[in-house]
């Protein structure tokens, strides 16, 4: 009778465990995913010698840093960088922000890496994103 009782008291501890762990995990993906909404990057384009890249912002007016690295696709398994990191300082306001970054590209496929940042001390990512475009 004893062991019964024992095994039914590991049974519920381990239930209230994974049901805490389950918890603590939705809790923090909702946490990450609220960050992550209060910018979101629109589909780049090349236009007079510029990529333009638009973000929509939701938040409060913000100094950040935009960086941009962009690789020319060659086939479905290779990249090559193209140019150096670009960078724009803009403060997001609330709506639509455009950056742009001066460059000379060819007609291709290319790649674009963009990583928002704080604009102070520890430049804390605040998104990151990895888009496509072509140059026809």
């Amino acid at each position: 009778m004893m062991h019964k009782k024992a095994g039914q008291a590991d049974t519920r501890k381990r239930m209230v465990l994974i049901l805490t762990g389950i918890i603590v995990a939705l809790v923090l993906a909702i946490v990450l995913m609220i960050g992550a909404a209060a910018i979101d990057a629109e589909d780049p384009v090349y236009i007079d010698g510029k990529l333009v890249a638009a973000f929509q912002y939701n938040g409060d007016p913000q100094e950040v840093w935009v960086q941009c690295t962009i690789s020319r696709v060659n086939d479905l398994f290779t990249e090559e960088p193209v140019g150096e990191l670009l960078t724009n300082a803009p403060t997001f306001i609330p709506g639509r922000n455009i950056c742009e970054f001066p460059i000379e590209l060819e007609p291709g496929t290319y790649k674009v890496r963009l990583y928002v940042r704080e604009r102070d001390e520890g430049a804390v990512r605040l998104a990151a994103f990895i888009k496509n475009f072509e140059i026809v």
